[in-house]
């Protein structure tokens, strides 16, 4: 209505306008008194009324944002504490957020295969609800139990080196996070220990293969000790005794996990030796094995924080890896 009435005032305007221009045209300016007043006050009652509809539309704006848009959650949703638009979001198979480097990232870092607090909270929040409980039987530096205190889950780790362990405790301390408790062990022996579906939601990452060097490399240059070795404490093995040490500890993992519950391993490739070596399809493959482990997805995370590099310049192709799988697995009936 209000629109109507000044599109209205806007006709009688441009009317006394053109009026007002005639009567200069033709008279040389000279106007009579009461016109005058009727185009003054045309135009004060046409600013009355623009003025109360920018009051309304102010309000309108203050009004919504005052009031924040209510989250549709579906009740049936027994997985997880998301709403129908962030399921959707979630199922994505490439994650190219950019996470910081906060945290204590620098104290962290002395593990080499340490991964953003907050990455793992978004998998958290996506295969677990608000104070259900979480496991990494290869905890490392703490990654996944940070992001189960930034969003209201419990968790429990286990860490075969105290010297990880140390430092999640003192991260906890300096970012005010709740401590969980981390078993200080070898992962098939504390696993065991355990109760049976007691967990809701495995995350972890595990330890890089430390290849073979003399008999799997064909260059001096990657003898170069890598920094993700430096939490494998174990001697140099074959692709094929980690592969077997990998499937033993997410054997003893399976029945710790609830009926239909998830798990997430973080597993990079790697190019040695001048061959590519798909380590996520290995492992892939071998947790698919254990019977009632159902491979769900692969999701890609691009880690940003990775550096390009020129390898191989200008005289052969090697790739920069700046990308990381998270393999995702669910526990299903036999």
């Amino acid at each position: 209505m209000l629109k109507k009435i000044i599109n209205w005032y806007k006709i009688i305007s441009e009317f006394y306008k053109k009026v007002e221009k005639d009567i200069n045209d033709r008279y040389g300016g000279r106007m009579s008194n009461q016109l005058k007043i009727n185009l003054e006050k045309n135009n004060s009652e046409k600013i009355i009324i623009e003025d109360s509809i920018n009051e309304n539309k102010k309000e309108k704006r203050t009004k919504k944002s005052k009031e924040p848009k209510e989250r549709k959650y579906d009740s049936r949703n027994k997985l997880n504490n998301l709403t129908g638009a962030e399921w959707q979001y979630a199922t994505k198979t490439v994650i190219s957020k950019i996470y910081p480097t906060n945290m204590q990232h620098k104290l962290r870092s002395q593990h080499g295969g340490q991964k953003p607090p907050e990455l793992c909270e978004d998998l958290i929040k996506i295969f677990s609800k608000e104070g259900q409980k979480v496991l990494d039987p290869l905890a490392g530096v703490g990654g996944t139990l940070l992001g189960a205190a930034l969003c209201d889950r419990e968790a429990i780790g286990i860490e075969l080196n105290e010297k990880w362990i140390n430092i999640y405790k003192e991260v906890c301390k300096l970012e005010g996070l709740k401590e969980f408790e981390v078993i200080n062990g070898d992962a098939n022996e504390k696993l065991k220990e355990i109760q049976q579906e007691s967990i809701d939601f495995i995350l972890t990452d595990v330890p890089y293969w430390i290849m073979d060097q003399l008999n799997k490399t064909r260059s001096s240059a990657a003898e170069r000790k890598s920094k993700l070795s430096k939490f494998n404490d174990k001697n140099l093995q074959s692709k094929e005794d980690w592969l077997k040490e990998m499937k033993s500890i997410f054997s003893n993992a399976y029945p710790t996990l609830k009926k239909n519950g998830y798990m997430a391993v973080f597993i990079g490739d790697m190019y040695r030796g001048k061959e590519y070596h798909f380590l996520s399809a290995d492992l892939a493959k071998a947790i698919s094995e254990i019977d009632g482990f159902v491979m769900k997805s692969d999701i890609i995370w691009h880690d940003d924080s990775k550096m390009l590099h020129i390898y191989g310049y200008p005289f052969a192709y090697i790739p920069s890896l700046i990308h990381q799988h998270i393999l995702i697995f669910r526990k299903e009936d036999l």
